[in-house]
């Protein structure tokens, strides 16, 4: 009977997903706008009706949520709103609706290892099989999660849990011998493995997995990271661990997803004809000018979103840069965000925009069949300048860092970008336990990043125990990279 009964419930979500990837491939790209446009006003008025803070906060800049009946005047008059505007001195309770925790199930944290202070995220027990619903929708869009037999380990820090009716999951945190060893017992008895975790963990993850001889060759294993700016370069080490094969996608896909504690949800998520697209731009620097309008040396992530979910903006900041802001639009969510500013450089395109680059690039081929919206992402602003004007950014080194893979194997992935005395680039990296060749890796990576840039470096490799920004580096905290 309980077969019986999960093979319903299968049977009935596969219809439900049929229905949506139909609404999204079939309806014309501005119907899921507008779509998405209608829900931003009902959502708007609800955060109003129901938050206290916010109630207070728009009645302070003088907007009257009645008078928001068009785009125009949204973007105009309603306030952005920040983490430490909503956070920073604020109860928990007052920025959730009705001003009550009675229902929630779940709290979300951020790392606070940019800025120092914590954001959150809540979920109550009646949205619970609403978010398990986007989730499996989106591995089943990209790992056919309901053709094979799937086994999902999640190993993000802090207690992040991942909500799912109909797959077994493991929630092992940190804990990389705990990954290896459930790998180890469940190798035989599942087509495949999801991982998700963030990118410098699975590192250690699958090369502390290849020293102890698992073999990854005969284990077809899914990966999702994020968390931070995830490189291409990064994105074929992990496949060249794993024996992932990009032309094949039954040997195993490497996907990133962006996602904020605080909204609780996934922003912004990879298909296959979106990673194609980004690893073209990799290889064809004139591709990667038309997706960026202009040049860059490295190709940014390249991902879709969903307007009836999150209405997304840009701003220009004081460099020009294009900041995203976000404001949810689920009326049940528990801290309805309205004009968010997540702080991470994103530039918007259409999907007619998109596909319009494609054609034009000859890249016809790799147009997504869901007609949804796109983000060029490079994350947050994390770069320094020196006195001369030239600028490194932390999304340079990271391209840098894995693109000779035997290099790789012999850092972390941990570094710090700073300035020397004469106003050169120091990128310090930590090296892996036991790596003492600190000449030849310095050597090496200055001609890596030679072919990458023309500014002055100063590589400087440190010894594991020796890296004096953070030795034991335990996962539960981003990178300060700069």
């Amino acid at each position: 009977m309980p077969n019986l009964f999960k093979d319903i419930i299968k049977r009935v979500i596969r219809w439900q997903y049929g229905r949506i990837s139909f609404y999204l491939s079939d309806s014309e790209p501005e119907k899921l706008m507008e779509d998405g446009r209608k829900k931003l006003f009902e959502a708007f008025r609800n955060a109003a009706d129901i938050i206290p803070f916010y109630q207070t906060y728009l009645k302070k800049n003088q907007v009257n949520p009645a008078d928001i009946t068009t785009i125009e005047a949204f973007e105009r008059h309603v306030p952005i709103v920040n983490k430490e505007i909503i956070f920073s001195n604020t109860f928990l309770k007052d920025i959730c609706a009705n001003g009550s925790l009675e229902d929630v199930c779940l709290v979300y944290s951020s790392s606070g290892s940019s800025s120092g202070a914590f954001s959150f995220g809540m979920e109550t027990w009646r949205n619970r099989s609403r978010i398990a619903m986007g989730l499996e929708f989106m591995l089943d869009n990209a790992f056919q999660i309901f053709k094979q037999k799937t086994f999902i380990i999640n190993c993000l820090p802090m207690g992040v849990k991942i909500f799912t009716r109909t797959l077994p999951i493991a929630e092992t945190s940190v804990r990389e011998d705990v990954v290896l060893a459930l790998l180890m017992k469940l190798k035989d008895e599942f087509d495949q493995f999801i991982i998700i975790g963030e990118s410098l963990f699975l590192k250690k993850v699958f090369e502390d997995g290849e020293a102890m001889g698992i073999p990854w060759e005969k284990i077809k294993v899914n990966v999702i990271t994020g968390g931070e700016y995830v490189s291409e370069s990064f994105r074929s080490y992990l496949a060249s661990l794993l024996h992932i094969d990009f032309d094949d996608p039954e040997s195993g896909i490497i996907a990133v997803n962006m996602g904020l504690s605080e909204l609780s949800l996934s922003i912004f998520s990879e298909c296959p004809e979106t990673i194609r697209i980004r690893r073209a731009a990799g290889r064809d620097r004139e591709f990667r000018n038309a997706l960026m309008g202009g040049d860059v040396s490295y190709p940014p992530l390249i991902m879709q979103y969903y307007p009836s979910q999150t209405w997304l903006e840009n701003i220009m900041d004081a460099d020009g840069n294009p900041r995203l802001i976000v404001s949810l639009l689920d009326k049940k969510v528990k801290i309805p965000l309205m004009r968010y500013d997540t702080e991470d450089i994103v530039q918007l395109y259409s999907y007619p925009e998109m596909v319009k680059i494609l054609k034009e690039s000859g890249h016809a081929d790799m147009i997504p069949r869901f007609k949804l919206p796109f983000g060029i992402i490079t994350g947050k602003r994390l770069d320094i300048k020196n006195s001369r004007g030239s600028t490194l950014s932390v999304c340079e080194v990271k391209e840098v860092l894995f693109q000779n893979f035997t290099l790789s194997r012999k850092i972390t992935g941990n570094f710090k970008l700073s300035l020397s005395p004469d106003q050169h680039f120091v990128v310090t990296l930590q090296l892996l336990k036991g790596v003492i060749n600190q000449a030849e890796i310095e050597a090496s990576y200055l001609s890596e990043f030679q072919k990458q840039t023309d500014q002055k470096i100063q590589i400087k490799p440190v010894p594991y125990l020796e890296y004096g920004y953070g030795i034991e580096h335990n996962f539960e905290r981003k990178n300060q990279y700069v």
